[in-house]
């Protein structure tokens, strides 16, 4: 007789049938769980057909019979207050985040459905920051062993802002909380980590694990395109800022002024800008390469951006493929000749920055060069440690011209290209970090919440 799965809530704010890279994360553990031992029940929100990045495809790949518990959110509000100027006001009124008024109707459903059939964990997937605190009052309210997901850094983040500083340190202090509170944190890089315990130090270091990010190998299993000729550098995901439309105006002035941020951050990194500079200057020293050259952006890629290539003469070269499911985007990875990755940087360049998201991990496992214009920190060291990466520092347009020169020179004489390490980049299967989270939660379930 087949051994009783035990039972985890898993409560993921982003779930599929949303899109997108923040979902990826949560789809690929529930994919796996069950085979390792864990009936997940998801518990989530409704995302309407009509959404910007609505993927139904995504369903295809959640096991058969796996529960999801849908709460309906008032994200759309949200975002239409947004587009009316009027974000600020619930990011003064409505903290953590605003996601904080979906807890309150996921909470007695999350109540209800342990009442019902008690659950061994509960695992929550933060952010939005919300999210953790049904793991948080489950845990104080039911003692269930509770595991928390950071997959970004919260406090100490380089992009978020707060109305004030006693928001910051209102969220510092639940972040606390949090961390106190649930048997085991996840992290998924390891400067995140050391982050964490610097921010906190009374949190005993066996409590932070880093769980990496990963890629799916059944994403990859089928044939790559053809060769068309054309070498093709290919970026997927969300350029953090958009060329033109914040830096230098009176409102944006304004919001610096209105706002706190923690760490000093250069936004324009995480955006084309200086790779569409090195690339104009190299076509321009070279005319040759012109008509030899592609470059396909899929994601949100900013109209800013968009128009800064136009006006560097790159028109016809550079294309805005726009959003595309998920299948389409790792298609479009395999296909490229070489795949950018720009992101967050500091006025410090010896400062390691702790992002490497999931989209780093599917460069690794399409085996292509990767220029990685970063300055140190994790998504740097898998890069090179994966054996593909040029980095280049992030805002040096001739090294970033030189290094686009070397890419084109691998692409016409393949034997000279970098070769994956192949083990190192096999550490990082989805299913070897679901493996990772089943450990997790077997040692949490263990304890019975009682660290």
């Amino acid at each position: 007789m087949a051994k009783t799965a035990r039972r985890v809530l898993f409560v993921a704010y982003y779930f599929p049938p949303r899109g997108g890279a923040g979902v990826q994360r949560s789809l690929k553990f529930v994919k796996y769980l069950r085979e390792l031992g864990w009936e997940p029940t998801v518990l989530t929100t409704e995302y309407p057909p009509r959404s910007q990045a609505y993927d139904k495809t995504l369903l295809d790949e959640v096991p058969q019979g796996t529960r999801i518990v849908e709460i309906k959110s008032k994200e759309s509000v949200f975002v239409r207050m947004a587009e009316r100027g009027l974000g600020r006001l619930t990011g003064f009124f409505l903290r953590p985040d605003a996601a904080v008024t979906w807890v309150r109707s996921a909470m007695p459903a999350a109540r209800a459905l342990h009442r019902d059939t008690p659950f061994d964990a509960v695992y929550t997937s933060v952010q939005p920051w919300s999210a953790a605190l049904v793991g948080l009052l489950l845990k104080r309210e039911r003692a269930v062993p509770w595991v928390s997901d950071f997959r970004d850094p919260w406090t100490d983040s380089l992009h978020l802002e707060w109305p004030t500083r006693l928001h910051w340190q209102a969220d510092r202090r639940l972040e606390s909380m949090y961390l106190q509170g649930a048997d085991m944190t996840l992290v998924v890089t390891p400067t995140m980590r050391d982050e964490f315990l610097a921010a906190h130090p009374q949190i005993a270091p066996e409590k932070i694990r880093v769980v990496y990010n990963g890629f799916d190998e059944e994403d990859f299993s089928a044939a790559p395109a053809d060769d068309d000729g054309v070498f093709t550098v290919v970026f997927t995901g969300r350029f953090q800022h958009d060329h033109g439309t914040a830096a230098g105006t009176l409102r944006s002035r304004l919001r610096e002024r209105l706002t706190y941020k923690p760490r000093p951050v250069v936004l324009e990194t995480h955006s084309p800008i200086y790779f569409l500079r090195a690339l104009a200057a190299l076509l321009e020293q070279r005319k040759e390469l012109r008509g030899k050259v592609r470059v396909v952006f899929a994601g949100t890629i900013g109209k800013g951006n968009m128009a800064l290539a136009e006006n560097l003469g790159l028109s016809g070269i550079v294309e805005d493929a726009g959003y595309l499911p998920h299948t389409r985007a790792v298609a479009l990875v395999k296909s490229a000749d070489a795949l950018l990755l720009p992101m967050f940087s500091t006025p410090n360049p010896a400062e390691r920055v702790a992002y490497a998201s999931g989209k780093v991990f599917e460069y690794l496992a399409a085996g292509k060069p990767i220029l990685a214009l970063t300055q140190a920190g994790d998504a740097r060291d898998l890069a090179i440690e994966s054996g593909l990466g040029i980095a280049v520092p992030p805002r040096d347009v001739s090294a970033i011209s030189s290094a686009i020169e070397t890419l084109y020179k691998y692409w016409e004489h393949p034997a000279q290209a970098p070769s994956p390490r192949d083990g190192f980049i096999a550490r990082f299967t989805r299913r070897k970090i679901a493996e990772q989270l089943a450990e997790t939660l077997n040692e949490t379930q263990a304890t019975g919440g009682a660290r």
